[in-house]
Formats: C-alpha cells, sequence, structure tokens
C-alpha cells in the first residue's frame, strides 16, 4: 500500500499516487482511482444541452470522492451570473452528498467569501492552487476555507496556514506530489530546502 501525501487535485489521469483526479461530467471513471468532478468556471460559455442532470449523474459514482473544480473566474468563462448559477450546482451536490468542494477561483475572493458566509456550508471548500499572499490566506481561513498548494506557492502563506487545513496538488505539474510536499513542508519549516 502507498503511503506519503494525498494529491488533492490533479489532471493527470495516470497518477501513480494516492490522487483526486479532476474530470468533466462527461468524462469516463476507472474503478479503483478517486475523482472529484465539475464543470470548471472556464467551461462554463459552452454548456451543453442537460447539464445539470449530467453533473448530477457523474456525481453519484462510487469513485467520486469530491465535487469540482468549479468555482469563479473573472478573466475567463461565462459571464458572472451564469457561473455562479453552475457553482450553486456544484455546492447544492457537495452539501447533499457530503463530499469536498474543489474551488477555482481567480479574481473573485470577495464573492466566494460572501457567498460561503451566505451559504454557512457543512461540507469542506477547498480554494486550489492557492499562490496568494499570507494576508488573504488570512482572510480566506478566517472565513472556513481550508487552501491547497502546488508547485508555485507563497512561503510566506504555506507557514501559516493550520496543518489540518492544508493540502498538497499536483494540478498540471510535472513533478511528484511527493516533491511538492516536501518543498512546501520545508518551506513551513523555515529551511526552504
Amino acid at each position: 500500500m502507498t503511503t506519503g501525501p494525498v494529491d488533492c487535485h490533479t489532471h493527470r489521469l495516470d497518477a501513480p499516487y494516492p490522487a483526486i483526479i479532476s474530470v468533466q461530467p462527461e468524462d469516463t471513471l476507472l474503478p479503483g482511482h478517486r475523482y472529484s468532478v465539475g464543470i470548471h468556471p472556464w467551461h462554463t460559455d459552452k454548456l451543453p444541452a442537460g447539464w445539470r442532470e449530467q453533473l448530477h449523474a457523474a456525481a453519484l459514482q462510487p469513485e467520486v470522492v469530491a465535487i469540482g473544480e468549479a468555482g469563479i473566474d473573472r478573466l475567463r468563462g461565462a459571464d458572472m451570473a451564469t457561473q455562479l448559477d453552475v457553482l450553486s450546482e456544484h455546492i447544492k451536490l457537495s452539501e447533499q452528498l457530503e463530499l469536498p468542494l474543489i474551488l477555482h477561483v481567480v479574481k473573485a475572493f470577495n464573492e466566494i467569501i460572501q457567498l460561503r458566509q451566505r451559504i454557512n456550508p457543512s461540507q469542506k471548500w477547498i480554494i486550489h492552487g492557492f499562490r496568494s499572499k499570507p494576508e488573504l490566506a488570512r482572510q480566506l481561513l478566517d472565513n472556513g476555507f481550508d487552501l491547497s498548494l502546488g508547485e508555485h506557492f507563497n512561503a510566506a502563506t504555506a507557514a501559516i496556514i493550520p496543518a489540518d487545513r492544508l493540502h498538497f496538488e499536483t494540478d498540471e505539474s510535472s513533478l511528484p506530489i511527493s516533491e511538492i510536499a516536501h518543498r512546501i513542508l520545508a518551506a513551513r519549516q523555515g529551511t526552504g530546502s
């Protein structure tokens, strides 16, 4: 049995370690793997007919252990109203199925914080690929978010995230999750190596 850090978010379908593979609702899920399923904000401008039903059906598969990658991206994807509508479906699924929600957020942290405050979800909301400064990290942590760090991260931010709210990810990096986790943990200890 493999031990070590779990990759909380990857797009690598052949991840050779414990990983949660992020897929779209139309993708095929293979037995023996773990997945998060969702509609990325970048794809909200071309939603197929029946996307809600397709998302719900995919989320019910036994291999699905998280919902997402979903979220808000002010730089790409559909208009804000559409992105929020799609995100709302993901939030409902996360709560109904009692699964964590993996979030992609670009230039919309105030909106995602306000949404979380209004909904007060019982499931974890994990901001993936977090690279920002400690001030924003503290604000997110204070509002109940977990943070996932990847190959590119802010060392000062890594140092302030409580261990039980810190996740590691490869996303699209070619580095193994063990190397990414090692770098993040070294930065938390102030060794940088």
